[in-house]
């Protein structure tokens, strides 16, 4: 068995860091007028700057509560909310002192703003604009959904050649069930993805990810034409941090409580997303200071990794407060354990819910979702769009006929995929 690196640092209470701002739920809609922004972020730092923070805000018309113990895993500082307009916290942002004005700027600035425009190599994403869909192709012969089906370069271009006319957005390729067992050999999922990659990026316009927490798979991923990596271990290996860091290739974050391929089990935390948030908070920040470009980062919650599916509910009902971090938002949430656990249904019988925890998650700020049912998840997005305000809907015109050959590419849809549109 291949040796699991420990990650950069275990220790999500790191002393150093004193100042912390984290806007909670429910969040204004980006680019909301200041004046009626209403906002509550919690606010860590040493007492005396919480109180003087706390009268302050209070002076300036907002609501401020009295310095409180922070939850787990944060239970050694203290935190106060402050709830007020945003144009209130600008003005609170102005007299504070610099490390509570830059911490609460900092995440004021990330919550109101729309989603940053991320580019990878060659392709732009528009976040503002696009809620991106990535199709899942697992070149392996065990994974939990399709079995093997697609194992294999023919079988797995047969399936791409489906996910490109059902309007894929990114296609990620993996090369190891996350399942519990034993790791594939490095050289062996080496064999089962670049091959692929080079074939897809030879083959279409789309952007290629890799899902892998092995930093040499990675690197011969990005080597063959992949511009994301999807880890599931929250890069915990110091050595990825290397390889997207001498790259051109994002990666995404992903919350893990353990390690990929061991049995995951529930943390006994009062809050699972403050839990995550802490992780997510503190590994971002480690990977920018060890020379990744902060705007090639998503961040994942990790739905149904080590969660019971009530920490599951909860993560999706505050997925809006992951925008206090400032990065796209990637959610994995198709065909899940916890959907099944709560409809009681087996694993092929989770396309609806899958469609009912994507829609939502898209209205909950998802930027990126990652599917194996890639032709009804991409009608999901693409309706959730004018839902959401991404697309306007006065543009569309009526129908004139149904359109059955809806998959058809052309060269217009593959330049709108080219601008991110």
């Amino acid at each position: 068995m291949e040796v699991f690196h420990f990650p950069l640092s275990d220790n999500v209470t790191d002393q150093s860091d004193l100042y912390w701002a984290w806007a909670l739920t429910p969040l204004p809609a980006p680019a909301s007028p200041a004046d009626s922004a209403f906002l509550r972020i919690r606010l860590m730092a040493p007492e005396a700057a919480l109180t003087r923070a706390a009268a302050e805000f209070s002076r300036l018309g907002g609501i401020a509560s009295t310095p409180a113990q922070a939850a787990p895993p944060l239970q050694e500082r203290v935190a106060v909310i402050l709830a007020g307009t945003a144009a209130q916290f600008e003005r609170f942002i102005a007299g504070a002192a610099a490390p509570v004005a830059d911490a609460v700027r900092t995440t004021l600035r990330a919550a109101i703003s729309p989603p940053p425009t991320v580019t990878l190599g060659p392709h732009r994403f528009n976040f503002a604009s696009r809620v991106y869909v990535a199709g899942i192709l697992n070149n392996t012969p065990d994974s939990f959904y399709d079995r093997g089906r697609y194992y294999g370069l023919d079988a797995a271009l047969a399936r791409a050649d489906e996910m490109i006319r059902e309007g894929v957005d990114v296609i990620e390729v993996g090369g190891e069930t996350a399942q519990q067992g034993e790791p594939v050999p490095s050289g062996e999922e080496i064999q089962r993805v670049a091959p692929l990659i080079a074939a897809l990026v030879r083959r279409y316009d789309r952007p290629v990810a890799v899902d892998t927490y092995k930093p040499a798979v990675a690197k011969a991923a990005i080597d063959a034409g992949a511009v994301l990596v999807n880890d599931i271990s929250g890069a915990a290996d110091p050595e990825m941090v290397r390889v997207i860091a001498t790259s051109h290739a994002g990666i995404v974050i992903m919350h893990l409580h353990g390690h990929p391929k061991h049995h995951y089990t529930d943390i006994d935390v009062p809050s699972m997303m403050d839990w995550v948030a802490a992780f997510l908070w503190r590994r971002t920040k480690e990977l920018i200071a060890a020379g990744v470009p902060r705007e090639r980062i998503l961040v994942d919650p990790g739905l149904n990794f080590g969660k019971h599916p009530s920490r599951d509910i909860e993560l999706m009902r505050r997925l809006p407060e992951l925008r206090s971090l400032g990065f796209p938002i990637f959610v994995a949430t198709s065909r899940k354990d916890y959907i099944r656990d709560l409809l009681r249904l087996h694993p092929t019988d989770l396309l609806e819910g899958t469609a009912a925890a994507v829609a939502f998650a898209i209205a909950q700020g998802a930027n990126m979702l990652r599917v194996h049912d890639v032709q009804a998840m991409v009608r999901v997005a693409r309706m959730m769009e004018y839902f959401c305000g991404y697309q306007d809907a006065s543009t569309r015109g009526r129908a004139q006929a149904p359109q059955h050959d809806t998959a058809k590419i052309t060269g217009a849809t593959t330049a709108s995929h080219k601008e991110g549109r």
